[in-house]
């Protein structure tokens, strides 16, 4: 049982430096705001292509801060010791999935059926208006 035990240990403590070097790699990577500069210009491809360009640039900083939230909730969740367990169904999470998406919050299971309502959801949604 021990052995279990200090198995287990190791394989947070791995997973936890994965996610410090991973915070660390988006955070050094989100500084880049440069992309977001609006220059006027007086040709109208230019335009469209400095906004979809801002767009993308937008969108890529949303997922970088997604990102740091998710990695920091789970070295949150390592500290108060509630990590590696399903926030759903409060069943462990295989570490398989921990090893692949160590920040991961949901077994695979729960994950997908959240997902799937969330689709639903959004589909309802857009048929009532």
């Amino acid at each position: 049982m021990n052995t279990k035990i200090t198995s287990i240990d190791a394989g947070v403590r791995r997973r936890k430096a994965t996610l410090q070097s991973k915070l660390q790699d988006v955070l050094e990577f989100s500084g880049d705001r440069e992309t977001l500069e609006i220059q006027p210009t007086a040709d109208p491809l230019d335009q469209v292509r400095s906004s979809t360009d801002r767009d993308m640039a937008v969108e890529t900083l949303n997922h970088q801060a997604r990102s740091i939230q998710e990695i920091r909730s789970a070295m949150a969740r390592i500290e108060e010791r509630s990590y590696g367990y399903c926030e759903r169904c409060e069943e462990p999470i295989p570490a398989k999935r921990l090893d692949a998406v160590p920040w991961a919050r949901m077994c695979v299971k729960c994950q997908s059926a959240t997902e799937a309502e969330a689709c639903q959801g959004g589909a309802e949604s857009h048929s009532a208006a």
